[in-house]
């Protein structure tokens, strides 16, 4: 078993844990699909601490590359934030899945982590493939966005096979998303293999959870003539 702590990435984990904890609610029943974003973003801060930051920091850099370099307008109107509003409240009616606010123009759409592959497979499965059917309609709806789709591994296997594996299941997400008329030009695969954990992989089900593909969402809040 390797020794997650020599790892930078938990040093950091444990800094920004450290604080956001005096954001995070107690009490009181969770609703998916409250979308306030005073709210939203402090609770969203605790979990993209456990669910590896460095990889949330990365995905925002790609998005904005794609962002930059892809035809896609910036959000006007009604302004970013409703914007974002809209596709998480829709996002997090899909089953099998659940959003976070990691920022004002980011979500992060997490996937249960038996939904889209079975162990050491990058073919996505017959649930996987009717849940990201419905994410790829929302997706379609709100093409002011750049979507970054990010493969996790656990730690079993070398450190090779898995930096493999999660770039064949990041690919393999966007590609099923772009056969769904999702724009590629939009789009970015990018695998973390085994280095952001949001669990420990010293038990079965943090293993599971380590195993897993989440897709970065974030919206161009720059100005521009046409909104969508």
């Amino acid at each position: 078993m390797k020794n997650l702590h020599r790892s930078p990435s938990w040093i950091a984990l444990g800094l920004v844990l450290a604080l956001f904890a005096g954001c995070a609610t107690s009490g009181g029943t969770r609703d998916p699909y409250v979308t306030k974003r005073d709210r939203t973003v402090k609770g969203a801060g605790v979990g993209a601490a456990a669910g590896a930051v460095g990889a949330v920091l990365a995905g925002k850099r790609e998005a904005d590359e794609i962002l930059a370099g892809a035809a896609i307008g910036a959000v006007v109107g009604g302004g970013v934030g409703a914007y974002m509003d809209h596709q998480q409240e829709k996002l997090a009616r899909i089953p099998g899945t659940s959003v976070e606010r990691v920022g004002e123009d980011t979500l992060l759409v997490h996937f249960d982590s038996d939904v889209l592959f079975d162990v050491n497979s990058a073919v996505i499965d017959s649930d996987g493939r009717a849940t990201l059917e419905d994410v790829g309609g929302v997706l379609s709806e709100y093409p002011k966005t750049a979507v970054v789709v990010q493969g996790h591994t656990d730690s079993t296997g070398s450190e090779e096979l898995n930096q493999a594996l999660s770039e064949r299941r990041a690919t393999s997400v966007k590609n099923y998303l772009a056969g769904r008329g999702v724009d590629a030009d939009r789009m970015a695969a990018l695998g973390y293999g085994e280095g952001s954990p949001v669990a420990s992989n010293d038990t079965e089900m943090g293993r599971q959870q380590n195993r897993r593909v989440d897709i970065l969402l974030k919206a161009n809040s720059g100005p521009v003539r046409d909104a969508r």
